[in-house]
């Protein structure tokens, strides 16, 4: 039976506004044209919040036009309660630099080793529990030798009605997450959650379970989840659409998160939304921390080699400004990488596309699906009501449109990569590639690339919309990404 939907009249919109996560940045450019006087209102709402009680030292002022790095905390800690032993659930480092490609974002794993001062070897997050975000900072400044400019700490218990207010985020999901907590084994000590794979509108708790969901996960697969919803949020939700509610959004903020006493004064504030205003169009760049991971249960930490974690800071921090005029000076422009390095590695699986188109069928759109996989992959079910998965999506204007999920999974690390299909002509996901690319036959495929490598892979048909997504931690090389995606072919209508 097939799923399209009988027509039916449009509905209002979604509700513009801001991205998570990055209210102060993103409020602040929404106020940028809006004059001093703007500002200062603005301030005046951040400060019917609570200012962090930061040691001397702990933060510096950069320059006007300087780059700026934020410290951005996430934890359960309530701030009115005295609450003192809650622990960091994330630490993430947030740069801003008018001369960068685009924003970038390093997520630090919450069980890295680390030497706390006055408490000795613990978990990175352990330095929240006994100082707060003062001792956090002291202890990320020293790992990543870097100044921190600004800190914000965001309760996770609110982040939730800030998603609502904005009006959800369209999220690509890559598999299915589940976990009942039925159970008193396995599992048992995890938050219950049931988001089926493919595209799709998270709201409220639902969003606040997917970036925080730890089962059967890494810190690192979950950095990446976390970095990912950003992406896509900041995506949808622009500054310039936050005009009309910077108000009320500064007052979500100061409900339920703490920032330095910098980010409550005006000449702060304008010089944070000056760095916005040119960073604003320009992607999220995604810098993996080059985390070990424990090879025995028994072993509590992450690790990182110097060396590695070196090279890890320099692309965060990026060329020096003067590198920059200079290479400029020379009449050489730098343009971001988008196909990445690294070979084709796929191999013939039409029999494996065959399996999933064949409980696809009848459900009112062609089925594309490619005719070869990453080497090593293999796909997911099939399995009834799982994998792969066929649903209706409703769009802002409240048409229904059908939809198709594929799974696959990497062999090495894990990892899930997919194929989604949609007769939604125009979902978020596709409105801004960072390239495109024309290939034989004439189908252009839409590129989105993060860094070095490509998260999705895209293009359009009269039919519908059809992109290939990478795993959350990118393994697959864009060459790759870019032969899956030209080997879709219909299997199934």
């Amino acid at each position: 039976m097939s799923l399209a939907p009988a027509p039916k009249r449009p509905r209002n919109g979604l509700k513009t506004a801001l991205a998570v996560l990055s209210v102060i940045g993103l409020a602040a450019a929404a106020t940028s044209t809006a004059g001093l006087l703007e500002v200062q209102q603005f301030v005046d709402d951040l400060n019917t919040g609570e200012k962090l009680n930061l040691a001397p030292g702990v933060i510096s002022s950069a320059d006007v036009g300087k780059p700026e790095t934020i410290l951005l905390l996430g934890s359960d800690h309530r701030f009115r309660t005295g609450k003192t032993d809650a622990r960091s659930d994330t630490i993430m480092i947030v740069r801003l630099d008018a001369d960068a490609a685009g924003t970038r974002i390093m997520n630090i794993p919450r069980d890295l080793k680390v030497t706390i001062p006055r408490y000795g070897t613990q978990k990175i997050n352990a330095s929240y529990a006994y100082g707060g975000p003062s001792l956090t900072a002291q202890v990320v400044k020293e790992l990543l030798g870097i100044p921190i400019n600004h800190i914000v700490n965001v309760n996770f218990g609110g982040f939730h009605k800030a998603v609502d207010y904005i009006g959800c985020v369209w999220t690509d999901i890559d598999r299915r997450y589940f976990n009942d907590n039925s159970t008193a084994g396995y599992g048992g000590g995890y938050a219950k959650i049931n988001i089926a794979a493919g595209y799709q509108k998270l709201c409220g708790s639902q969003s606040l379970d997917y970036v925080r969901f730890r089962h059967m996960d890494t810190d690192i697969v979950r950095s990446a989840r976390q970095q990912d919803f950003i992406r896509q949020a900041r995506q949808q939700y622009g500054a310039q659409s936050a005009m009309s509610n910077r108000h009320e959004l500064a007052k979500i903020f100061s409900k339920y998160a703490q920032s330095d006493s910098q980010l409550h004064s005006v000449d702060a504030l304008l010089k944070l939304l000056g760095l916005v205003a040119f960073s604003g169009q320009k992607p999220v760049i995604s810098v993996p921390f080059p985390a070990i991971l424990p090879s025995s249960p028994t072993n509590p930490y992450v690790t990182v080699n110097p060396a590695e974690l070196r090279q890890a800071v320099h692309r965060l921090v990026g060329p020096s400004r003067a590198a920059s005029k200079s290479a400029g000076s020379q009449g050489k422009k730098a343009k971001p990488r988008v196909t990445g390095v690294g070979k084709a590695n796929v191999v013939a699986n039409k029999e494996g596309a065959r399996a999933q188109a064949a409980l696809l069928r009848g459900i009112g759109m062609p089925v594309l699906l490619p005719t070869v996989v990453a080497s090593g992959s293999r796909y997911m079910g099939p399995e009834m009501g799982k994998y792969p998965r066929a649903y209706l999506l409703r769009a802002p204007d409240g048409k229904k449109h059908v939809a198709y999920r594929v799974v696959a999974t990497t062999s090495g690390t894990g990892q899930f990569w997919g194929v989604q299909g949609t007769t939604w002509q125009d979902p978020p996901l596709l409105s801004q590639p960072t390239a495109e690319k024309t290939i034989k036959g004439g189908r252009k495929l839409l590129l989105f690339g993060d860094g070095k490598r490509l998260r999705f892979v895209g293009f359009k048909t009269k039919s519908g919309s059809y992109w290939v997504s990478n795993t959350l931690t990118e393994d697959l090389p864009s060459r790759t990404m870019i032969a899956i995606a030209a080997s879709l072919v219909p299997f199934a209508r």
